[in-house]
């Protein structure tokens, strides 16, 4: 185990290393924290080793209405990437420390970081014991390589993905990036209208999260370059989006909404054939699709594309207490579900 001084990050160091370290992303960015966890706890601890060697660990403490038994931490809020990240290269002394001391946190949530080897080194060496519990869900994610240029790009697509781009063209469906307030909130609009959709198709359709207005307008107020809302666009007006989120080599696709009126067009092969040749025009290497939270046919949809799953499993740490009322909501769950 490596020694290590473990002191308070400030905002501007943890953007520093999240800038210099070619493995973070976006959501290890204080940005991030400050858009899904606003009014919440964030701590950035940076663990200096006796070696000179370095690393940011970001934390979000998320305080429930329940009082204790429900608060826990997550790093970072909002299921994505988290733990740590450093601009320099991790032994397997360092990986260790850094392991044991986010687990340290009780009731913590936090999904391995695929694009970092020093986590993914986590699913094969000896995990640290904490005083709490640890499970690992297994999920994955999908991403292409955007090292192979637009053109092996877009032949990578499936035959039916590029022919339904094409009827997009063909019926006057429109890309471009969203500019003002009215585009914002009209894709809040085909949000909406596609959670009713969710929530009509039975409840194992029924969406884990239903985000709030505010938080597309924090994003929208607070645009720092690197969040952008993609628009396909018929007659002037929003048929379908996608909210991408680029940092250093990698662009991850956050957030989508469709108006079920406008499936016939195929507007979304459009906008991803789009959005995929564009990110790789900006320089990034990895376009990442994000999880798929189990719809069989969203997996589908990104593996047309070309896109190969990668293994992005969840941590979690629980004291008895919080693992036995997780199990029972489990159970609840599922027993409205039937």
């Amino acid at each position: 185990m490596a020694d290590a001084c473990v002191t308070a990050a400030s905002r501007e160091r943890w953007l520093e290393v999240a800038k210099a370290c070619p493995c973070a992303t976006y959501f290890h960015t204080p940005y991030w924290y400050e858009l899904i966890a606003p009014g919440q706890r964030h701590i950035a601890v940076d663990v200096t080793f006796d070696d000179g060697v370095s690393a940011i660990i970001p934390i979000a403490k998320i305080k429930r209405a329940w009082g204790l038994l429900m608060d826990h931490f997550s790093s970072p809020p909002g299921g994505a990437y988290g733990g740590w990240f450093s601009a320099s290269a991790l032994n397997a002394g360092h990986i260790r420390t850094l392991a044991k001391i986010l687990t340290s946190h009780k009731n913590l949530t936090f999904r391995i970081n695929p694009f970092d080897n020093s986590q993914t080194s986590l699913l094969t060496v000896t995990m640290p014991a904490p005083s709490s519990s640890i499970m690992l869900m297994n999920d994955f994610t999908h991403t292409l390589d955007l090292t192979k240029g637009r053109a092996a790009l877009l032949q990578g697509m499936a035959r039916g993905h590029r022919s339904a781009a094409k009827i997009a063209e063909r019926g006057g469906i429109v890309i471009k990036t969203a500019e003002t307030v009215d585009e914002w909130e009209k894709y809040y609009g085909l949000y909406m209208d596609s959670v009713n959709r969710w929530l009509a198709g039975g409840p194992e359709r029924r969406p884990r999260i239903i985000h709030p207005p505010e938080l597309f307008r924090r994003i929208r107020e607070n645009r720092t370059g690197h969040e952008i809302l993609w628009l396909a666009v018929k007659d002037g007006e929003p048929v379908s989006g996608a909210v991408v989120f680029y940092w250093g080599r990698h662009a991850v696709y956050w957030h989508g909404a469709s108006a079920a009126k406008y499936f016939h067009l195929r507007p979304n092969n459009l906008l991803f054939r789009e959005i995929i040749a564009d990110a790789a025009d900006r320089g990034a290497e990895i376009f990442d699709f994000n999880p798929s939270g189990g719809y069989g046919g969203v997996e589908t949809f990104k593996e047309r594309f070309g896109a190969r799953r990668v293994a992005a499993p969840v941590l979690l740490t629980r004291t008895p207490l919080r693992a036995f009322v997780s199990r029972i909501r489990r159970c609840c769950q599922a027993g409205r579900q039937k």
